[in-house]
């Protein structure tokens, strides 16, 4: 356990008390930064103190956010081109990480690190196609790749087949299609994958068919994920899927952080063994000592609840609860590990705090970091 000092405000940050944390994650290639709420100022400010020490201090070149993996790619083109994505993100990051004055800070942070001498290479790993992006082009953008390529997909009344129904579902509007219509999407899908998806892995650099078929692996799984009620909940088995793709393929040999909701990046979440949380699919392929999990907690507080976008107070310490443990203890932020690898089996909130599924120290997360109290983060647009 160790306990991290705040920082002077305007000095440069030497990260010496982050040296345990560099020893708790050892050699990962990958290390998540969890999030219980998407709206804990203190919780937000944390990760990209921990972002900028892996990425400047431990040599992690690559961040994976929880966002539309068609949207980010396009808006990591832009920025190669010399826009701005604090500046791009309205509209097609997920909103609690552009809309707010916290989650604007690490997209500056961002924007910053592509002058450096160490850009910060972005993408986004979500299945669940929602940007403006998506909704604009990808389906134009894929059908014009197909026609270039020859393809008898594109034609109008096989593409109309594949295309109709993934307009409600981009839009986020929950309406299930006519049975014989998802029949002919899954078919058309099914080609169109055994087009684009390579039969045996390719040496080098990814073909663009490559990145398109992953797209549509996506919109596969945004599918079955709404068509079915949520019964085969898919979404973020291709986050996973994504992630790993992103990384074999587009980043090969370097090592990323990647930000999200805890209960995507979580260990051992699963609905079934068909319906893994994408943190289970990571640990599988990277196993225990490449793929890291940090998650935090609090004392008390608030956070912005951002359903309803309304301040939610937290509640009471749980009587007997890790968190209650780590309150009585001294230090406005605490660093916890498990001791010699054991789950802490203290009741511990977990997600969305004190709400299903419940989550452990040493099985769910591999680090944890406890802070005092936390604000609700402040919308600035």
């Amino acid at each position: 356990m160790a306990a991290l000092p705040p920082a002077a405000a305007n000095a440069p940050d030497d990260y010496r008390d982050l040296a345990p944390f560099a020893e708790a994650i050892g050699q990962a290639r990958i290390v998540a930064l969890g999030e219980q709420t998407h709206g804990g100022r203190e919780e937000f400010r944390l990760k990209l103190r921990l972002l900028k020490f892996l990425h400047e201090k431990l040599g992690f070149e690559v961040l994976l956010l929880e966002s539309g993996f068609y949207d980010i790619a396009r808006l990591a083109e832009r920025m190669a081109a010399g826009e701005q994505l604090d500046e791009m993100a309205p509209g097609h990051v997920f909103f609690m990480y552009a809309n707010s004055a916290e989650g604007r800070e690490m997209l500056r942070y961002v924007d910053a690190q592509q002058t450096s001498a160490t850009p910060l290479g972005l993408a986004g790993i979500d299945s669940q196609h929602s940007g403006a992006l998506s909704q604009a082009e990808m389906l134009p953008r894929l059908r014009a790749f197909l026609r270039q390529r020859g393809s008898d997909l594109a034609e109008a009344e096989v593409w109309s087949d594949f295309a109709a129904p993934l307009a409600q579902l981009l839009a986020m509007q929950p309406q299930i299609p006519a049975p014989a219509l998802r029949l002919a999407f899954e078919w058309r899908s099914q080609a169109i994958r055994a087009e684009l998806c390579p039969a045996a892995p390719v040496k080098g650099r990814p073909e663009p068919a490559e990145s398109w078929c992953q797209i549509v692996k996506s919109l596969q799984s945004q599918a079955a994920s709404v068509w079915s009620g949520g019964s085969d909940y898919q979404r973020d088995n291709q986050m996973g899927d994504n992630a790993i793709w992103l990384m074999e393929r587009m980043f090969p040999g370097k090592k990323a952080v990647v930000w999200a909701h805890t209960i995507h990046v979580a260990k051992g979440f699963k609905r079934s063994e068909a319906q893994l949380q994408a943190g289970e699919v990571m640990a599988r392929h990277w196993g225990a000592e490449g793929y890291k999990v940090v998650q935090f907690t609090a004392g008390g507080g608030a956070v912005l609840d951002f359903g309803d976008m309304r301040p939610r107070a937290l509640p009471a310490l749980l009587p007997g609860s890790l968190e209650q443990g780590l309150a009585a203890l001294a230090g406005e932020s605490l660093m916890v590990q498990p001791f010699e690898r054991r789950p802490i089996t203290l009741p511990q909130w977990s997600i969305d705090y004190q709400t299903e599924p419940r989550g452990q120290l040493g099985r769910n997360w591999d680090v944890l970091f406890f802070l005092r109290r936390v604000g609700p983060v402040t919308m600035t647009r």
